[in-house]
């Protein structure tokens, strides 16, 4: 039976390309941006949201020249970005995609008239000399390596080796003082890109509990908190070893700042803050290793019921990232959805013709009870792919059409891989440690301490 994947390949263009703006409304098409001044001219670097099709950008025609501007311009707008230079850069993972000329400020214009869109062929890679500029940091720090080239986050010393005639000061003053004072661990640091645009760095503990404030409820069980700070630590010092740029939205983790984390918590500030707080310090440095080295610290808010394996949701296996039971998510708040779309906005998109008498089998499900392969009026899609394409809660749904509208009943919100947010708290409620909990959502780790 044909697969999503035996698809020809104009048959997929076609049925992206006929609704492109549809999903250019669900995905926004930048994630974030930096400007750079060289010889006294401003150029802006657009980054790309990876979820975000961009492969018909280089068509070049005035529908899509439009289109590019106007994106550009809502971003700039919403940002509140002050851009008054003339060449704007399209970055996908470091690699300029694409360059845009504008012949003047983009405020003063009201159509694309004066703009013009450039394909970089071939694709030119950010110059290194670039990006320790804008970050003030070392290349290990922030440009990617291939995957074969994974090296142990470097920490900063404190113990600095002084001119001679400072030693010698030095070692009067201190004639008649204790030595060999043990030393304290210099404190890991983390260089974080935000969603505004600006580049901050932070201690990795307060970075961690601007994390568990914005990814799980505060009013969790403490132990189902210190399950997730001990997870965002180690997520984040895989990130650092890898040499990936982490950033504060879904595409990574979320992170809060003091204010942003006032706005949300209102007047149960303080009492929410210093319990996260508490939790995170109790685990300082604690991460959680396989093989002595950190593991895919993947996770999500609820699952089926069971958690779902790597390879089936993202195409590589791990030995701790497989399905486990997860039953208390049945009973959490976010377990079971019901979303309704507009019948020929879902047909457009999935490129066929939908109605009362559609016949729609699932195919094969997965060992965790998600949906592998479905099939509708002939054509078979994968559960992960209808999931993106129309961004449901969950791999597990049923459909239901009755007349103009499409109904997506979903079991569990998020990708099902690795610890449940809402299993673990009901993990911590029975009296589970989060010790316990992350050994049961990712077996056969440890917990380490740096």
């Amino acid at each position: 039976m044909m697969t999503i994947l035996d698809i020809k390949l104009k048959d997929y263009k076609s049925i992206f390309q006929r609704k492109i703006t549809i999903i250019k409304m669900v995905i926004f098409m930048f994630s974030h941006h930096l400007i750079k001044k060289e010889n006294n001219e401003e150029i802006l670097y657009l980054y790309i949201d990876y979820h975000f099709e961009f492969a018909s950008l280089g068509n070049n025609t005035k529908k899509q020249k439009q289109n590019i501007y106007e994106q550009i311009k809502k971003y700039l707008k919403e940002h509140k970005i002050n851009f008054k230079g003339h060449i704007i850069y399209l970055i996908l993972n470091g690699i300029i995609m694409g360059t845009i000329f504008i012949n003047y400020p983009i405020a003063s214009q009201e159509k694309a008239k004066d703009f013009d869109y450039v394909k970089q062929i071939p694709l030119l890679v950010i110059e290194e000399k670039f990006i320790n500029e804008i970050v003030n940091k070392k290349k290990e720090d922030i440009i990617p390596k291939e995957k074969n080239e994974v090296q142990k986050p470097k920490e900063t010393k404190k113990s600095v080796t002084l001119p001679k005639k400072e030693e010698k000061v030095k070692e009067q003053t201190n004639k008649n003082k204790v030595t060999n004072i043990p030393k304290e661990k210099a404190e890991i640091t983390i260089t974080l890109h935000r969603s505004s645009g600006s580049i901050e760095k932070l201690e990795l503990e307060e970075y961690i509990i601007g994390v568990v404030g914005a990814e799980m409820p505060a009013s969790f069980n403490i132990e189902a908190l210190k399950a997730q700070a001990v997870v965002a630590r180690t997520y984040a010092l895989k990130m650092m070893k890898d040499n990936k740029i982490l950033t504060d939205t879904t595409k990574h983790q979320v992170y809060k700042d003091v204010n942003q984390l006032k706005g949300i918590w209102g007047s149960a500030f303080d009492t929410y803050y210093n319990k996260i707080k508490k939790t995170v310090m109790e685990t300082k440095g604690e991460y959680i290793a396989y093989n002595n080295d950190y593991i895919e610290a993947v996770y999500h808010s609820t699952s089926n019921g069971k958690t779902e394996s790597s390879e089936k949701v993202f195409g590589y296996y791990h030995p701790y990232l497989v399905g486990v039971d997860s039953h208390w998510d049945r009973q959490a708040s976010t377990y079971l959805r019901e979303t309704s779309m507009d019948l020929n906005i879902v047909s457009n998109l999935l490129g066929i013709d939908l109605n009362d008498n559609s016949a729609i089998e699932i195919v094969t499900k997965t060992n965790s009870n998600y949906i592998d392969k479905i099939n509708i009026n002939g054509k078979d899609f994968s559960g992960r792919f209808i999931r993106d394409l129309l961004g449901l809660r969950s791999a597990d749904f049923d459909i239901v059409i009755n007349g103009e509208k499409v109904t997506f009943i979903t079991r569990g919100y998020g990708h099902g891989v690795g610890m449940s947010q809402y299993g673990a708290n009901g993990m911590a409620k029975e009296g589970y440690s989060y010790k316990q909990i992350i050994s049961h959502y990712y077996p056969g780790t440890v917990i380490k301490k740096k």
